[in-house]
């Protein structure tokens, strides 16, 4: 009987204990991952037959250790049990707060795909590390808080005399707060940016170290992240503003552009042409801002767009933040050119006619593909595997595969 081939296509590869039988069974074995485990046993075997690695990384790992993926935020702290050694791989954010070698010692390698973040003081008794990402040590001395700190009353009657770590910022939005308590208990901050309100700026410096990026928030605005301009905002917020980010003033956003009357952006503006006249007539202050088309609709993992649904947007349609976007046959090209735009997505999945067209209009496109497949079948295809599907392939698509 003719061997098939086989196709592994995984994040994880667990392949320390496959077997020999295994390995003969098929023609050839193709394995595309990120990370593939083996132990010293089947590092020595697999090179004796037919295998084809398309990995980042290929790591020993004893065959004793247990394996623990984990997608989001994870953290080790001294409560944190294990009952043998751990290979662990997170996708996401791993914060490390133990300072038992008890503990530590159980991992006997840590992968993370995202960032890392631990005290300095313990960095020599770490275990072996690998990050695809950003590296944050910060003081072992400081109370680590979360990586953006709003401060509000609450906060400054519980603070400590202590040093505090935020990874990202601190934001002052109120000129009413005591902080001159904070300085007589001799709190201090360290992060990379601050954000305060204009009257308090010379009383809040000290709790910052010379590091920090220092912005003010002018008397008279209020603080917000990034948003879409709209009543509810206006409501929650008054009509002028200070935004910590972007700003979206689409087709909806009509009657609060009209209530607005002061405005300072420290992102981008992405605006509705038919109303920069009338944006700039309140003078605002902002980075940069970029013209769009009609609606927005973005931060979607999967979006499909059609005629029904083109058509109930006149002025067109800014697609934004969106993963896999399918593009139906019954839009023609010159609707695409004339009422779509396409900004910061994954893959647009379109016809061959449609292509250029979509090309065109896109800004920060990862790829735009004239496959004919569906959704699934084109995820399938991104994750790895073209050309390669046939009858006498075997295909395994999996989040983690263990041989």
């Amino acid at each position: 009987m003719e061997k098939k081939k086989l196709v592994i296509n995984t994040a994880i590869c667990d392949a320390r204990n496959v077997s020999e039988t295994t390995l003969e069974s098929y023609e050839d074995i193709n394995i595309n991952a990120a990370t593939v485990l083996v132990s010293k046993e089947t590092k020595e075997l697999m090179a004796r037959y037919n295998v084809t690695m398309n990995t980042a990384e290929v790591t020993e790992v004893s065959k004793e250790a247990e394996v623990m993926v984990h997608n989001g935020s994870y953290e080790i702290t001294d409560s944190t049990i294990l009952s043998k050694p751990v290979v662990l791989i997170v996708n996401g954010s791993l914060n490390i707060e133990t300072r038992s070698q008890e503990v530590l010692d159980k991992f006997t390698l840590i992968q993370v795909n995202g960032s890392v973040s631990y005290p300095s003081d313990i960095k020599g008794n770490l275990p072996l590390i690998k990050v695809n990402g950003s590296t944050d040590s910060y003081p072992g001395d400081a109370i680590r808080l979360k990586s953006k700190l709003i401060m509000d009353k609450t906060f400054i009657l519980r603070a400590k005399g202590e040093k505090y770590y935020v990874r990202n910022k601190v934001i002052i939005p109120d000129k009413d707060l005591n902080i001159a308590s904070l300085k007589e208990i001799g709190a201090t901050f360290i992060t990379k940016k601050a954000i305060i309100a204009e009257s308090l700026l010379e009383e809040a410096l000290p709790l910052f170290d010379e590091h920090a990026e220092i912005k003010t928030i002018p008397d008279g605005l209020s603080y917000t992240n990034s948003q879409i301009l709209n009543d509810v905002l206006i409501r929650k917020y008054g009509d002028k503003l200070y935004v910590d980010g972007n700003l979206i003033i689409d087709l909806e956003s009509e009657n609060a552009l009209d209530k607005l009357t002061r405005l300072k952006v420290e992102g981008t503006v992405f605006i509705n042409e038919k109303f920069i006249d009338r944006f700039h007539n309140i003078n605002p202050e902002y980075n940069d801002i970029e013209a769009t088309k009609g609606a927005s609709i973005g931060d979607k993992a999967f979006l499909t767009i059609d005629k029904r649904k083109l058509n109930k947007y006149t002025e067109g349609v800014r697609v934004f933040d969106c993963g896999i976007v399918n593009i139906k046959d019954d839009i023609d090209p010159d609707e695409i050119e004339e009422k779509l735009e396409f900004v910061d997505c994954g893959v647009i999945n379109c016809s061959e006619e449609q292509k250029s067209a979509i090309e065109t209009v896109s800004k920060d496109v990862g790829m735009i593909t004239d496959s004919k497949k569906g959704t699934i079948d084109t995820f399938k295809d991104l994750v790895g595997g073209f050309g390669l599907l046939d009858k006498d392939t075997k295909v395994i698509n999996a989040a983690n595969y263990t041989m």
